[in-house]
This record gives C-alpha cells, structure tokens and sequence, in this order.
C-alpha cells in the first residue's frame, strides 16, 4: 500500500520508535521496547526505523541503510537499500532525502546490535556536539540510555554493564552542564510511562539538572548521581510480575513484596564492587521520608543523604504523572506538584520540592509560566479515554477503513493523539481514531502513525500526527473532560 502523503511536513520523529511486530511478550512489566538493541521488537518486515532528523550518522558506519518503497495497492512492505555497509549515509544524503519528505530510513534487525554499539561509542562526542540542536542530542542520550537499562534488566550482570552505565551518566551530566535548558530538552524527551526501564531513566535524567540546579556542579558527582537514579529500582527484578503488573489496588501483602525492592536492589549491587556507593545509598534510601515515614528503614529528616531526598521528590513525581492503561487518573504536572508541595516538609525536602518546581516553571511544565504567554505550541492534556482505531486502505481516489481496533487515547493535543493499544500498528500508515468519551472526547481524530514502540505487558505506545487541524478550543474543554 502506498504510504499516505509521504511529503508532509510534521514535528521531528524521536530518535528511534521501533515498528512492531505481531508478536507480544508476556515477560514481566520491567522494560519497554522502543529505543533499540536486544530489546527491540523487530519488525514484521525485519527492518528497523531509525529517525533520519536525530540519528548520528558515525553510529550509521557499516551499516545497510533502505528506504521503504511500497507502491500502490501493495500491501506487503518492499525496502530499497539506499547505501550499502561500505558507502556510507551522508549529510548531503540527509538533506536531498529530508527535502523530499522522508522521516524515516531503516537498517537490518540483524544489524541493531552494532548500530547501539556504535552510537553508545560516541554518546560523550554526540552529548557536546555544538553542531547538534541541543534537543536532539538530549534525545539520543535519553534512548540510548532507555536502551542500556532495558538491557539491565533483562540481563543484570552490572559487572559486564557498569562500564557502559559510567558513559551514559557522563554523557546526562555533560548536558547539564553544557546547557541550562537541558532539562527541558530531556523533560520533552522523557517517555511518561511508568514501566521500570523508562522510570528509571526519566529518574535520573531529571535528578541530574536537579542537583545541578542545588549546586552539585562536578562532572564526577553528577555522573554518580545519574547512575543512582539509573539503578535505583534494579530490586524491582527481584518482585513478581503479576505484582508488577496487577490491576487494581495492591493487597498488604503486594506492598509488603514491593517494599522489599530496595534491599534487594542494594544485596544486588553488593555483587558489584565497582558501583560507587552513592547508587548503593539512594537504593536504598529513596522511599524514606522526612517524617520517617517511608520504608525499609523509617529513617527521617537529615538522615537521608541529600541525593535520596533529591530522587524521592522526582521518583513521586513520575510515579504520580506516568501514564498506564488500567489507572484510574493520570495527573497533570500541576496536580502532582500540588500534591508534592501539600506533602512538603512532612515528606519531602522544601529545598529540593522548590528547586524542583523551580526547574518545571524555567521548562515551561507549570501553568504558572504559561500564563505568562509561554505556552507550548500544542499543549497536551492528559486523558483515559475508550477509542477505536482504524487503519485506513486507499481504494483509487477514496480510502477504506480496516477493521477497528480496541485502544486507549491517553493523551491528546491540537497537533495529535497518544494510544495504548494491544495491535500493532505500522509507523505511516494513515489512521482515523474515534475518541469514545463524552463532551468534547467524543469525537474523530485523523492521521499519520509516526510513533509505535512496545511494552512487554502487552501494550504499544502509538503516536498519531493529526492531518486536519481542528479548530475547537482543547485548551479548555479537554481540561475539563479529563479532570
């Protein structure tokens, strides 16, 4: 099938979303399949998109790069390989293929393994390349790091990693100090999920600004304090699945077997002496609460390290805004930090919650600031909404729906659509999605998938990029049906 309007211009793809495949893992709720390596999904095809706008082309070196090139009524998927393993892509490449509307190029499956090697080479030279937008750069080292703790998790043999895992920290605190809105950029690159690979990295991608932000100004120190938001929940291997991924309020004894995570997570890094002992410290400590009512050991106040303060107002922060398709309410970012600042200082450290919120208003997350003319260019609201998705077929001049699909709406703004759905759906195919709420969440949204990466309970993220602009105001009306 022809790829619908190829050339139409749209917001820049992250760096890697990977196109599923048929199958759906049932392992445990731990990692998320979307950045790229091992634990990438591959495609039904065999082939791997990578963005074209983000990707380091050193990390491209002996690798085959293809096209797809499917044609009219061809349903099948057809690659043409654009430049062979030994005349690699280059800028000029980037840009004829760029001007022509190509978002995406792709590699073999086979090929993955070298491709991250190669990228994970070169993430400190790719975190301070001036020529490189900072967002983008912000969004490679976020991936590459989603991709290294996903590898973590299903193999956490940290001795044969914690080499890799001193780069990736390096390359988050380079951004830090490079740039001051790296939060920003790392924010808008984060994946608001709370499944245990993109937790973790959002965790530490957040704690290091953060810290900076409170003056821990060293390379060293903010390396280590990435690494201690990196493996903060590594005890969570060590919790049953059908814990993990309940539905539902957790028993006594479900919160009795999560509490245990993080003594287990520190028996575990005990294992490994070169893990330095700040992450052993915020392992263990990052549950506490000032009033010493947290867990494992009810310690309180200034007994808590100050990075485990730091990881416990960010660590609730996630936890609180994530998104899954059984909870019952996701959270905006204003209604968490209300949350946050009511439970502050019997929870948290007032230091840290108003650095925090402080770093929010300078990146534009809190209503505060976008009140003072800086809203985002499409804002986007939060929202659980039933939808049925069709992929639609072009018959001649027309297009035909296929079968719909039961699926989730999870986020919406003016420029597209979030969606939680247990079918794979392939990065551009032309959708329509009927939103099945009321008010103003019932109604029909239509567009190009640019987005589809996989969880391995089941679910894929998919993205929708609207074509038709839609002239009500969501602002307010989304606002209010999603409260």
């Amino acid at each position: 099938m022809k790829m619908w309007d190829r050339n139409r211009p749209g917001g820049l793809p992250s760096f890697l979303r990977g196109d599923m495949g048929t199958s759906i893992s049932q392992k445990p709720d731990l990692v998320l399949s979307g950045g790229f390596g091992k634990s990438t999904n591959s495609s039904r095809s065999g082939y791997l998109p990578i963005s074209l706008a983000c990707v380091p082309l050193p990390a491209l070196q002996g690798i085959n790069i293809y096209l797809r090139s499917n044609t009219d009524g061809d349903k099948k998927e057809a690659f043409t390989l654009l430049c062979s393993d030994k005349n690699p892509l280059t800028e000029q490449h980037r840009v004829r293929l760029s001007g022509s509307g190509v978002k995406f190029i792709y590699i073999p499956m086979g090929q993955q393994v070298q491709f991250r090697e190669q990228t994970e080479t070169r993430l400190l030279e790719i975190a301070h390349d001036p020529t490189q937008a900072a967002s983008v750069r912000s969004e490679i080292v976020y991936e590459t790091s989603v991709e290294l703790i996903n590898e973590v998790l299903s193999e956490p043999n940290l001795g044969a990693k914690s080499a890799r895992l001193e780069k990736v920290s390096r390359a988050v605190a380079g951004l830090a100090l490079d740039d001051p809105k790296a939060f920003a950029h790392l924010f808008t690159a984060s994946h608001h999920d709370f499944y245990t690979a993109t937790h973790m990295v959002n965790v530490a991608t957040w704690m290091v600004p953060l810290a900076f932000a409170m003056g821990h100004e060293s390379l060293d120190e903010l390396g280590q304090i990435c690494m201690a938001g990196l493996l903060h929940d590594i005890g969570k291997i060590y919790i049953p699945p059908e814990i993990l991924n309940k539905k539902g309020k957790l028993s006594d004894s479900d919160f009795a077997a999560i509490r245990t995570h993080p003594q287990k997570g520190i028996e575990h890094l005990t294992k490994y002496p070169d893990i330095p002992p700040l992450v052993h410290t915020v392992t263990l400590e990052h549950h506490e609460r000032m009033d010493g009512s947290g867990y494992p050991n009810r310690i309180k106040g200034e007994q808590m390290h100050i990075i485990s303060r730091i990881c416990a107002v960010v660590d609730s922060f996630d936890a609180m805004t994530a998104f899954r398709p059984f909870k019952e309410k996701t959270m905006t970012v204003d209604e968490a930090v209300a949350i946050i600042i009511k439970e502050t200082p019997q929870k948290y450290d007032p230091q840290v919650v108003e650095a925090w919120v402080g770093l929010l208003r300078s990146a534009d997350k809190l209503d505060q600031k976008q009140e003072k003319g800086c809203r985002r260019e499409h804002q986007r609201f939060a929202i659980n909404c039933p939808a049925r998705l069709h992929v639609l077929d072009r018959m001649g001049s027309e297009w035909s729906e296929r079968m719909g699909l039961e699926t989730v709406a999870h986020n919406i703004s003016r420029a597209g659509v979030g969606i939680l759905s247990q079918n794979p759906v392939q990065i551009g195919e032309r959708a329509r999605v009927y939103l099945l709420g009321g008010g103003t969440l019932n109604r029909v949204r239509e567009g190009i998938i640019v987005r589809s990466r996989q969880y391995n309970d089941g679910f894929l993220e998919l993205g929708m990029q609207c074509a038709k602009m839609d002239e009500l105001d969501l602002g307010a009306n989304v606002a209010s049906a999603a409260a």
